[in-house]
């Protein structure tokens, strides 16, 4: 399935222990200074499945107890998100903000609004017959849904064999792409899409595939990546790849074991998640834990520091019915020069318009002063408080723009359509340069 570490070296001897042997000291660039695993919640029955929300909420899933479960990263709280889970175990957010889940007792792939009210059936069946247990699942860049089928659990199978399906994007389709493993578990892509990793858990192998061009998911170049099978699999912003097994192991993006993170519970699984991404959760057994981590998550950003190069390129979504960005920050440095591209999947319009420092409240209430007038001018004020922007993208449209970093400072972006800066903003970093 799929989705941690530590470093202080108090802990080195006890806790890292790589097969019987002294860690390498791989961990420590990626682990926080001094922190271990903390217990954030028990008394579950099985944890499975954690995936990260677009506001770093954790939800994960008690297979046993037939619940989907939600972590409040801010409040620490925890509550039940779906009481009647259809038997749900991997899961991971869409661009969108949907959560999908594989529901392993009904045999499908499914997506809920964020309510927990159900949106789509996604896939049922392949070739006439019901999935033996869909147990995890990555989304493709593309929209396409990778997702594993082996059969814990089941006594007899309900397809010729465990294997890897692929949902195409418009939903119309399913594809079989691997049929030469014993029991395929976690699986995950990197961001671009070009790779995807899948665990064989019955082979105790963890494979890397290439994704070909195309809408039907067609895999290339298996390579053995690790010896080692794993439940579920995580990766952070360098491209390093964990796996649970009795340990968290982490290995490098050339498949070089890093070292290993005991835990007081075997982990299942485990996702980066929180406001930055820079903490790990971990299901194990009966429980909830955290470690927290000096690298972010993949598709998190890293707000201490600034890409290195000349040119940055930088996307921004808004994400369907939240009225939010994706992206709420981003960092670079004086002088880079920043490409910005602005999408607009939403359904009402939206622009993204970059403003002086402190100033996104005076550009968003004059944007809401305009009155009627705005929409000829799509609501952009004639101020030289606006530094770059977009104009206002209807559904499906998209914009770039370009410019030069500014002095240091922080510089706020909006929606200036009215009311909507309320909730559609970010912050550039600009850091000097060194």
């Amino acid at each position: 399935m799929i989705k941690t570490l530590k470093l202080c070296l108090c802990f080195l001897a006890a806790s890292f222990l790589a097969q019987g042997k002294e860690p390498t000291g791989g961990l420590d660039a990626l682990v926080a200074p001094g922190s271990k695993p903390v217990k954030l919640a028990d008394g579950f029955v099985f944890t499975e499945g954690p995936a990260s929300s677009p506001n770093g909420e954790v939800f994960f899933t008690d297979i046993p107890n037939n619940r989907i479960h939600r972590w409040d990263t801010k409040t620490k709280k925890l509550s039940v998100f779906i009481k009647d889970s259809g038997g749900a175990n991997g899961l991971y957010f869409t661009s969108e903000g949907d959560i999908v889940a594989c529901l392993g007792g009904k045999g499908t792939i499914q997506s809920f609004y964020d309510d927990g009210g159900e949106k789509e059936l996604l896939a049922d069946q392949y070739d006439g017959k019901r999935f033996n247990k869909p147990n995890d699942l990555w989304i493709h860049p593309n929209g396409g849904i990778f997702f594993s089928d082996p059969n814990y659990g089941n006594k007899e199978l309900s397809q010729d064999g465990e294997h890897v399906y692929y949902v195409t994007p418009y939903r119309d389709q399913v594809f079989r792409v691997i049929d030469d493993m014993k029991r395929p578990n976690g699986v995950l892509g990197t961001l671009d899409g070009k790779h995807l990793y899948v665990a064989d858990h019955g082979a105790g192998k963890t494979f890397r595939y290439d994704v070909d061009e195309g809408e039907e998911g067609t895999l290339s170049n298996k390579t053995l990546f690790a010896e080692s099978g794993s439940d579920g699999l995580a990766m952070d912003n360098q491209g390093n790849l964990y796996l649970t097994a009795d340990k968290v192991k982490v290995y490098n993006p050339k498949g070089k074991h890093l070292g290993d993170i005991a835990f007081p519970e075997r982990p299942s699984n485990l996702c980066f998640g929180g406001k930055d991404g820079k903490t790990l959760y971990v299901t194990a057994r009966k429980s909830l834990y955290s470690l927290a981590m000096k690298v972010a998550g993949a598709g998190f950003k890293n707000s201490d520091f600034a890409p290195e190069g000349d040119m940055v390129d930088v996307t921004i979504s808004s994400i369907k019915e939240k009225l939010v960005y994706d992206v709420k920050s981003f960092t670079v440095k004086s002088g880079q020069k920043i490409n910005v591209t602005f999408k607009n999947p939403d359904f009402p319009p939206h622009n993204l318009l970059f403003v002086k420092p402190g100033q996104a409240d005076v550009v968003a209430q004059m944007a809401v002063n305009m009155g009627a007038d705005g929409f000829a001018k799509q609501f952009k004020p004639d101020t030289d408080k606006i530094l770059w922007g977009t104009t206002m993208l209807d559904h499906g449209e998209s914009e770039k723009f370009s410019f030069t970093a500014p002095e240091p400072g922080d510089y706020p972006y909006i929606c200036t359509f009215p009311g909507h800066a309320l909730l559609m903003r970010g912050v550039m970093k600009v850091l000097p340069t060194e």
